[in-house]
Order: C-alpha cells, then structure tokens, then sequence
C-alpha cells in the first residue's frame, strides 16, 4: 500500500496524485486522503482558525506553515490519519503538499515522498519538508534548474515532466484539434482554475464577448461555468487561456496546445515562476504580473492572434510517461 496526501485547495492537487496512483495500478494499492470531497479518504478541516491567534501561535514560532492550536478540527485530522496509518501499514506516503503532514506521517516511521512546487521557498518549514524526504517528486522537465531551495538535496530531486491526466490516456489523439471552421477566427476556450482567479469572472465574461465579436468562437469553462472532465474544451480550441498552475500547464502540453497563459497571485510566487520557464522557452503567450490591469478586454483578439501564430513544441514539458516515471520514484522509495 502506498498512501497519498492531497491537499484540498483547487483541483491540481489531488488531480496529480489521482494520475500517479493510476500509473501505480497493477504494482500495488494506493489510498488518497484529503479533505477534498473526491478523495478515497475525507479528511477533517483543519481551518480556520481563531482571528485572535498570533503567527507564532498558527506556525510553532515559524518551524510549521499551519498549526493552530487547541483547534478540534486538526487534532480529529491527524488522528485519522495516524488511524489509517496503524491499520495500512503503508510502505511510502506520498504528500501532495503539507509540510506538517509529511512531518507527521515520517515521524509515525513511514518514508515519504514530497511534491516539490516552483517559486521561492527558502522558508524554515520548506527545508524541513524537503529535507526529511527520501525523495522528492518536481513535475516539471529535466532541462529546468533547480529552484535553490532544493540545490541542498539535488540528488533526491526527481524532475520528471509534467504530470497531466490527459498524458498516456485514453483519449483519442485525433480529436486534439478540430479544423477551423468557415469564417472562424479560431476557437478560444477560457479555463479558469478552481483555485481562483485574479480577474473577477465578470472580466472574463468581457473577454469572451470580444472575441465572440472578432470573429472568435469562445468558450468559458471554470467557476460558475465548472465541467469535471475539460479535455473537450481544451483539446477542441485553437488557444486555451489559462493561468499558470503546474497541472493546467501540464494539460496544454498533453495536449499541445497553443496557449495564452495568464498568472494568477499564489503563495510563494509559484505560478510567475512557472511563467516566467514558459516565456522564456517561448511555450506560450505569456502576460506580466499585472496583466489584468493593463490589458483590456479590446486587447484580447491581438493576443489570441499572437498565440494562432506560434508552434510550442509542447513535447519538451516531457509529458509523455511523467506519471510513471513518478510512480517508479514512490516504488523506488517503497523498496
């Protein structure tokens, strides 16, 4: 048994543990526990948290990210876990991401695995993460440096390319583009993540109504427009805007699409670091920081021409085999 841990904001998270688990069938059990609703295991909140507590008090005077305490909804979190551990006796615990619970689970004697995340991360409860890993797991290609918060453990640093649920599917490769239709400027589709956007939807919804009006076919999915399964919406586009998060960058290079790719606010920095590899590899269209800002919604059809004219070579995100190869890294570490 191999036991995953998925942390619960958005859907990239568990969406990427699911893909590893799936390449980990046939070789042994997997459990993914989460206080995600679709995980096999639903975990207690542990949030909020009093207004009234310190930083000190919510991070062990900074050594942890997230430890309130006193609160009831953490303490019924761990012992669940713990339960789960005493009953699975799981040989590696891969966690997807929490400093604390990877500093739990490895302290109940099991070896863990962790997701390494792009940005800067050169905090105290970062290294202590990274550091007690026997290996960690960078869903990113090999040709990307390090960020240097990992140079100190390079050797247990496994980049293995981007990990998508679209990569080495079942999904018929002859429907990733349709023919642009008679008197189409292109299909556009918006994807707008579960974590959350920048830009209220209202501003979206602005955008799409411009393209529509420059000749674009354009389709909004996410938030108040939420589908489980986007691979219709993305493979059927000639342009995916999208923000920058490890699995929807991912998606695109399954998918090899053309791509306008949109940062949005994150802790650490994390998706303008991802933007930043992606301009400067010319993968996508990529906006600055303050793209929603400075670019009106009358800017978006000379965006989306930009995008029509590039060629990504989208196989350099190493998609191709990226679950498996982390599913011999957990394998490896199970032995």
């Amino acid at each position: 048994m191999i036991g995953f841990y998925a942390h619960h904001q958005g859907s990239g998270h568990i969406t990427r543990c699911r893909a590893i688990a799936t390449a980990l069938s046939g070789a042994t059990d997997t459990t993914v526990l989460s206080s995600h609703p679709n995980a096999d295991v639903i975990l207690p909140m542990d949030a909020p948290s009093p207004s009234t507590l310190s930083h000190d008090q919510l991070t062990a005077h900074g050594c942890l990210h997230w430890a309130p305490p006193r609160h009831e909804g953490l303490a019924r979190r761990m012992a669940e876990v713990a339960r789960w551990v005493d009953i699975h006796r799981p040989v590696a615990f891969h966690v997807d991401v929490s400093v604390e619970m990877a500093v739990f689970v490895r302290a109940m004697g099991i070896p863990v695995t962790v997701q390494a995340m792009p940005g800067v991360r050169a905090d105290r409860p970062h290294a202590l993460g990274y550091g007690l890993a026997d290996a960690v797991i960078a869903a990113w290609p090999d040709w990307v440096p390090l960020p240097v918060h990992l140079n100190d453990i390079a050797p247990r640093v496994h980049r293995v390319g981007g990990i998508s649920r679209f990569a080495d599917s079942y999904y018929p490769k002859e429907t990733f583009r349709r023919p642009t239709e008679t008197g189409d400027a292109g299909s556009v589709t918006i994807m707008l993540g579960a974590g959350g956007t920048d830009a209220p939807t209202a501003y979206w919804q602005g955008v799409a109504e411009c393209l529509r009006a420059a000749g674009h076919s354009c389709e909004l999915i996410g938030q108040n427009s939420w589908v489980t399964d986007p691979f219709r919406a993305i493979s059927t586009a000639d342009v995916v805007v999208s923000a920058a998060g490890q699995n929807s960058v991912a998606d695109l290079a399954a998918l090899g699409k053309r791509a306008v790719v949109v940062p949005q606010t994150r802790p650490f920095e994390e998706q303008q670091a991802t933007a930043q590899t992606l301009a400067a590899s010319g993968l996508a269209v990529v906006l600055q920081p303050d793209w929603h800002e400075v670019n009106s919604v009358e800017r978006w059809p000379a965006l989306i021409e930009h995008a029509l004219g590039t060629d990504p070579g989208w196989e350099r995100w190493q998609t191709a085999g990226a679950a498996s190869r982390a599913a011999q890294v957990l394998l490896g570490v199970a032995r």
